[in-house]
């Protein structure tokens, strides 16, 4: 198969890049008012701008795109033309999006919804299933985020990129600083006290054997939150239902 954009590890552009330019600007219009589709339809879940800026210079239109969990994303997503899979199991979340795309004229032909948890959703992905972009973004309940990794990034094509959000968490930290930053296959790309990204330079299964895993040292315990990461996430959770329009999940 010869190369195309979407075969290749995007780059970043300059301000003459239209496209990057509507992208964001799709950023700005979206979150000055955002779809309210939690907390019973007072607010929404979502992440730092920075994170969607990110994801807008990855992604490009036709770009095939999965997240679990649903919010801001799923329409910017929508929005930039993505191939993309939302694996949300409210389906009133779900129409709220689909209500709100209508309303702001957000095209919705290449989106589309899997009602499912994750935990079921993800494992009956199928087997040739391949994406650019994966973002983790769901219940964040141990061990789901690590779940939804395994069976998500796994369909990562080699070049793509993950994104994980609310790393200020310990169950979604574990897996970014004990194991991602570690890891050679996974180089890290940009990152916040809110979120990370990584560009996967493997693809296939992540199933495998530890010896598979040399960073992993013999005797390397994971890392205990420090009072810094467990006081981090208390301003993130009260920073957060202080506003909204953008509680955290």
């Amino acid at each position: 198969m010869g190369s195309t954009e979407r075969d290749t590890p995007p780059k970043a552009t300059g301000g003459a890049d239209s496209g990057l330019r509507k992208r964001l600007e799709l950023i700005a219009t979206v979150v000055a008012s955002p779809p309210m589709i939690h907390r019973g339809g007072k607010g929404v879940w979502s992440t730092e701008e920075s994170c969607y800026e990110f994801m807008a210079r990855q992604v490009r239109p036709g770009w095939r795109t999965l997240e679990t969990g649903c919010g801001v994303s799923t329409v910017l997503f929508a929005g930039w033309g993505c191939d993309h899979l939302c694996v949300v199991p409210v389906p009133e979340q779900r129409d709220g999006i689909l209500e709100y795309c209508t309303e702001h004229e957000i095209e919705q032909g290449s989106l589309s919804f899997d009602l499912r948890g994750s935990e079921v959703a993800l494992p009956e992905l199928p087997a040739d299933a391949v994406y650019d972009l994966v973002f983790i973004d769901g219940s964040h309940g141990f061990p789901l985020p690590i779940i939804d990794w395994f069976y998500g990034a796994g369909h990562l094509r080699e070049g793509g990129v993950v994104i994980l959000d609310d790393r200020q968490l310990p169950q979604v930290n574990l897996l970014v600083e004990w194991f991602l930053d570690r890891d050679p296959r996974w180089e890290s790309l940009q990152s916040t006290s809110k979120w990370a990204a990584y560009r996967r330079h493997s693809s296939g299964t992540l199933s495998e054997i530890q010896t598979s895993q040399p960073f992993l040292e013999s005797g390397v315990n994971p890392p205990r939150p420090s009072v810094h990461d467990v006081a981090r996430a208390v301003v993130h959770r009260a920073r957060d239902w202080s506003n909204p329009k953008r509680p955290s999940r």
